[in-house]
Parts: structure tokens; C-alpha cells; sequence
């Protein structure tokens, strides 16, 4: 994946399935103790940081309350020493699948299969996955006794098995455990590069769920904490598991090491504002030194400083080192690093168990909106009462650094990019926070019609512009190519790949961009998606993604798969504005009202009829399409005048050629000809 200075041992030793006999590197057996020795200290600091948190936050200290059973100081300790080891599972499986999957280019001859070292880092992320996936299951009894306030000698099959089913904490947990074994079995039967990426998609998804769940989900602010959350465990599991992966490596790899400092670089920051947002949406700023739940904060932030630091030395003084072929400077470093992380991960397990301040809700419906009721619908409320939805905003900033620092690098090689497209990449993500974050977004939950200009927005206004952008080609041109592999070649491949030759097929595409548009609306997902936060970013999401996938293949001048013929792109175009209509005359004529209990339950008293708005949204959804239809229509028209000028002008360049050569039969006017004289001569 990257260009390798590693030693001959990890493309020289062989994995299990290869058929050659793997070669001893003597100098792990000088290197294994002293590295064990320190990790196993890393572990011993980072529990007695979580001990003391416990105990510093109160989240041990039991309180008698009249008529309320005394809840078991064993089990809430179990509960928060099991969350540290689950932490630190999470982080080991991560990071070992993801530096297996991406820090290291595929064998000699054969990129598609792992090195020995990436092959080494697979079986350690099977084998932390599969205790992640028993430390959940483990929890299960642990939470369900804690909850109820149980010891846990009164947790019974039965009340674990209800508790798992039943509520959503223990969906989550139990989520998680089905996602790590998934994860375990795949990283452990895994011999291609493709399985580790598989590997590292899974126990990534594997980390979300209990983020749905936990104190976060339950403030007045849920939603900003959640997304935020998601944002900060990411990034934290490359950051503290990249690390983890790089320390037990036996392969002196500087690729590896740089590809870790490049993804740290990035890690870190997001790290740290995604941590201090989830703060400022759970408690109030003085909370910091008030309450214990702000003192473990404080202490958090104080251990990721010093996280910082030690990156930073790492960029500055080891990673050169590690590229000249000294590779102790980067473990005594990291080692300490290491036991860095171990105190934050400590700090961050006894934090997740600790509740927060007490706060006092406006209203009912702020616990299940995760803001306030809005004031009646006026364009003041939607343009400035913004609400952000930091999964999208992260998303936007990114997108739109990356393509912007794609494009001075073009123009510092010389090369030229359409100013239009970059405009067009930063009015797509434009369209995205506005729906998303502004009030639009606040009244979405609340009114069918605001959510149904949102979905429009989402999923016809920012795909057009997003894919007439043409990233796609931005990134190929703008990344330096890699004999070894890299974000180019990933690309590539990705392109070509079965699943994209899948989802480009015409009926595809258009099944994915119409079927769910029903089947959302139609069934009780959408009620689903509304009362669920993940729900809703997993909604929101397909909207946007089902119709960059859908114009991608319309009108998107970026690389395909499969490209389809001009009168296919117009047909297919004209088939889904057929669908489009039909789905907004339905909920014009609608008779019942889309999930009414969502609705109905949140009783907004400036909404007199919420038939009448739903047949609002259907009539937005009916007409919503006029402008972006005008947009397809005029950019297919162009292309195709464009594809033809390219055609004539190839062939013209070939008539040239073949009078050049004196080969007229080369000449393909001269053969149009001579076929429409036999043509003329058959008739006679």
C-alpha cells in the first residue's frame, strides 16, 4: 500500500496457505520481552487510572433512596473496570485490521495477498475481536444487574437474555458482539488484502453501536453528542490502535510508521474537538471543575495533551530515525505513548460510567428531539435557529479540504482544474449542512413537509452537484501513483471492483434510488428513522449516497465501471421522473397520515392538521424536481454534443492517418461510403 523500506523478512517470510516455508527473524525473541513488559504496564497504568476515576467521579458511591433498592458497589465496579478492557479490545481489533488492510503494500508478485507482517496483525485483530466479542457478552448480566439496581447473584439467563433483546442498551451491546465475531471470523480465515479491508469495515461498525446508547443518548443535546461521539471512538481507534499495531509489528517498516503519522495527524485533532463538543453537550462549562464527571474531563484533556506532544516528537525526531533503519528510538517512544493512551482509555471507561450532571429539560419533547420544541415554521427560524449536525458538518469540512488541497496541487505541477467544478464541490456540500444543520433540519423532525424539502435537497439537489465535480478524477489526477499500492490504487480498484460493477447496472441504480423511496415511506421505517438518532443518520445518509450513485451514473463525468450509451442515460432519466411523480400524487391523495404516532405524540400546537401538511410534502415532492430535471436534461445535451464532437474528431484524425498512408480501406468516411454504395446497389 505504500512504497515499503521494511526488512526482507515480511516479503520474504511466508504465511500459512502460501506453500513455502517461512523463514525465523531472530530479532523479535531480543525484542518481545521488554515490548510485552511494556505493553503489559501501559495496561496496569491505564486500570489504575480508571480505579481512581471510579472512585474520584462517585460513580462507585452508593446512595440509599427511600423505597429504592441499594444498588451493588461489586457490579457498578465490574461495570467500569469490563468497559476499560472492552476500550482497549475496541482499539486492538481496529487498529491491527486497519494496519493490516492499509500500512503495508500486498507480497512480491502478488499484491493482493498480505506480507507476513500484515498477515501477522490480521490474526492478533481476529484474536482481539473475539475478546471484545466475549467482553460484551460478559457485560450483558454486568449492565442489566447495574441497571436494575441488582447484585449480580440475581441476574438470571432470563433477565440477561430480556435485557439484550429488550432494551436498547443491550441491543447494543449485543450488536456489537454479533459485529466482533464477525469481524474475529473473517480476520482470522483472511489470506488477501480484501479480507483484512473487509475485516476492518466490520469491527469498525462493530465500535458504533453502544454510542447509540449510552449517556450521551439520553441529554437534552443527544444528537450533537452522538455524532460527535462517533466522530471521537473513530479516531481514537486509529489513533491509539495504529499505534498499538506498529508496536507489536516484528517488521521494521518505515512506510508503515509514516502512514501511521500521516493518519495520527489527522486523528488527533478530531480527537480533540469531538471530545471537548461531546462535553459541552452533556454538562454546562463550569461543570469542568464542579462536579467529578468535569474533573475526569479535565484530567482526559491534561493525557491527551501529553498525547499530542509525544506525536509530535514521534514526526519530528523518531520517524526519521525509523527511515534510516533505527527502529528502537520509536519503540521506547512509543512504548511511553502507549502507556499514555492506556491512562486516557482508563479515564475515558470510568467517564462513560459516570453520569452527568443532572439536567433540567425545557420540555418533554427536548429528550426525544434532542432540542427544545421549535416556535412555528418562519423563514427567520429556518435561516438562523441552525442546529448542526456534526457527522455532516465533519463530512463537509473534510470533503471540501481534501478536493481544495487536490487542486493546489495540480496548479503547483502546472496543471489546470475548471474553477466551476471546485465551485460546484463546495455548493454540493453547501446544500448538505444547510439541510441538515440549519432549522431545516429541526423542523424535519417535526413536520412532513420541512423533512420532505430536506430529503429533495439531499437526494436530487447536492448529488447533481456533487458528481458534476467529478472528484473522482480530481483524486487520480491529483495523487502520486504507487508501484506498491496506495489511496490511488485503492481507488482504482474500487472502481473496478465486483460491487461497484454492481451497483452501476442501469436497473440497479434505479432500483436503489426508487425501491427505498417507497419502502422508507410506505413501511414504518420511516417512524423508525425519526425516533432513532441512528436511524436518522443512517436515513439521511442513503439519501444522499442513493443519488450520487444514481447521477454518477446519469450524468457524472468521473470514470465507471460500466458507462452507458447517451439515449440509456435519458431513458433512465425519464423512468425515475416517472416514479418521482407518481410517489408525490400518492401522498397528494394520501387518506392516512405517515407515521402518526411519531406526529401525534409530539403534538406541536402550531400544527392544525398534519394531513394537510403530509399532502404539502407530496406536493413538494411532485414538484420539487422541475429545476434539478433542467439541470439533467441541459448537461446531458451538453455531453452528448461533446461526445459526438470527440467522435467526429476522432475519426477525422484517422482519415488523416489513413490518407498519410495511402490505405483509403483505413479511412472510415471511406468505408461509411463504400457502405452505403453496396447498399444502394443491393436495392437496385
Amino acid at each position: 500500500m505504500t512504497t515499503s523500506t521494511e526488512t526482507s523478512e515480511n516479503t520474504a517470510d511466508t504465511i500459512p496457505g502460501v506453500g513455502v516455508r517461512a523463514r525465523r527473524d531472530p530479532r523479535p525473541a531480543r525484542h518481545f520481552g521488554w515490548r510485552a513488559l511494556a505493553g503489559f504496564a501501559a495496561f496496569v497504568v491505564g486500570a489504575i487510572a480508571a480505579v481512581l476515576a471510579l472512585q474520584w467521579g462517585g460513580a462507585v458511591e452508593m446512595e440509599d433512596l427511600p423505597g429504592l433498592s441499594a444498588a451493588d458497589p461489586a457490579v457498578t465496579w465490574a461495570s467500569g473496570l469490563l468497559k476499560y478492557g472492552y476500550d482497549l479490545a475496541v482499539l486492538a481489533a481496529v487498529g491491527c485490521t486497519v494496519a493490516a488492510a492499509f500500512f503495508l503494500p500486498g507480497r512480491d508478485g502478488d499484491r493482493a495477498r498480505l506480507a507476513a507482517q500484515s498477515w501477522r496483525w490480521l490474526r492478533v485483530g481476529a484474536a482481539a475481536s473475539a475478546l471484545w466479542a466475549l467482553i460484551a457478552l460478559a457485560r450483558l448480566p454486568i449492565e442489566f444487574a447495574d441497571t436494575f439496581a441488582l447484585p449480580l447473584s440475581g441476574v438470571g439467563l432470563t433477565g440477561a437474555w430480556s435485557y439484550a433483546t429488550q432494551s436498547e442498551q443491550g441491543n447494543s451491546l449485543a450488536f456489537a458482539a454479533i459485529l466482533a465475531s464477525a469481524a474475529a471470523i473473517v480476520a482470522a480465515r483472511s489470506f488477501r488484502v480484501a479480507g483484512a479491508v473487509f475485516a476492518a469495515v466490520l469491527a469498525l461498525a462493530a465500535a458504533l453501536p453502544p454510542v447509540f446508547s449510552g449517556h450521551s443518548s439520553a441529554n437534552g443535546n443527544h444528537q450533537i453528542a452522538i455524532d460527535a461521539l462517533i466522530i471521537h471512538i473513530v479516531a481514537a481507534s486509529f489513533w491509539a490502535g495504529g499505534l498499538f499495531a506498529l508496536f507489536i509489528a516484528r517488521a521494521n517498516a518505515a512506510g508503515a510508521v509514516r502512514r501511521y503519522s500521516n493518519t495520527a495527524a489527522l486523528a488527533y485533532p478530531a480527537i480533540a474537538a469531538s471530545g471537548l463538543i461531546v462535553f459541552l453537550a452533556n454538562v454546562d462549562f463550569t461543570d469542568l471543575w464542579e462536579t467529578g464527571y468535569g474533573r475526569i474531563a479535565l484530567a482526559k484533556l491534561a493525557v491527551l495533551v501529553a498525547g499530542g506532544l509525544l506525536g509530535w516528537a514521534h514526526r519530528r525526531r523518531t520517524l526519521p530515525a525509523v527511515e534510516s533503519g533505527d527502529r528502537r528510538a520509536f519503540l521506547r517512544l512509543a512504548a511511553v505513548e502507549l502507556a499514555v493512551m492506556g491512562v486516557a482509555f482508563g479515564l475515558a471507561s470510568s467517564l462513560s460510567v459516570t453520569p452527568p450532571p443532572a439536567e433540567e429539560l425545557p420540555d418533554p419533547n427536548t429528550a426525544v428531539l434532542g432540542f427544545p420544541t421549535p416556535g412555528p415554521l418562519t423563514f427567520s427560524s429556518v435561516a438562523l435557529d441552525w442546529y448542526p449536525s456534526i457527522v455532516f458538518c465533519a463530512a463537509a469540512l473534510a470533503a471540501i479540504g481534501f478536493y481544495v488541497a487536490g487542486v493546489v496541487r495540480l496548479r503547483r505541477r502546472g496543471d489546470a482544474w475548471p474553477w466551476h467544478r471546485t465551485a460546484l464541490w463546495i455548493g454540493g456540500w453547501s446544500v448538505v449542512v444547510l439541510a441538515t444543520s440549519t432549522g431545516l433540519g429541526k423542523y424535519g423532525m417535526v413536520l412532513f413537509s420541512a423533512h420532505m424539502v430536506q430529503h429533495m435537497a439531499l437526494n436530487m439537489l447536492a448529488p447533481i452537484l456533487l458528481v458534476l465535480a467529478a472528484p473522482v478524477t480530481l483524486a487520480l489526477r491529483a495523487i502520486r501513483a504507487n508501484r506498491a499500492g496506495g489511496p490511488r490504487e485503492w481507488l482504482l480498484a474500487f472502481i473496478h471492483s465486483g460491487f461497484s460493477r454492481f451497483v452501476s447496472q442501469p436497473l440497479v441504480t434505479l432500483a436503489i434510488y426508487l425501491a427505498s423511496l417507497y419502502a422508507m415511506y410506505f413501511t414504518g421505517l420511516f417512524e423508525w428513522a425519526l425516533g432513532s438518532h441512528f436511524g436518522h443518520l443512517l436515513m439521511t445518509s442513503h439519501f444522499l449516497l442513493a443519488g450520487s450513485l444514481f447521477f454518477w451514473v446519469i450524468i457524472g463525468p468521473d470514470p465507471k465501471p460500466r458507462p452507458l450509451t447517451y439515449p440509456a442515460k435519458v431513458l433512465l432519466y425519464f423512468v425515475s421522473i416517472v416514479f418521482h411523480a407518481i410517489f408525490g400524487l400518492t401522498l397528494m391523495m394520501g387518506t392516512g397520515v405517515i407515521a402518526a404516532d411519531w406526529y401525534t405524540g409530539l403534538a406541536m400546537p402550531w400544527v392544525d392538521d398534519l394531513l394537510a401538511d403530509q399532502r404539502a410534502g407530496g406536493g413538494i415532492a411532485w414538484a420539487f424536481g422541475e429545476i434539478p430535471s433542467l439541470i439533467i436534461i441541459g448537461t446531458l445535451i451538453a455531453q452528448w454534443a461533446r461526445s459526438e464532437e470527440r467522435e467526429g474528431r476522432r475519426l477525422d484524425r484517422m482519415a488523416e492517418r489513413a490518407g498519410e498512408n495511402g490505405r483509403p480501406e483505413d479511412d472510415p468516411h471511406e468505408v461509411y461510403n463504400a457502405y452505403l454504395a453496396s447498399l444502394d446497389q443491393e436495392r437496385r
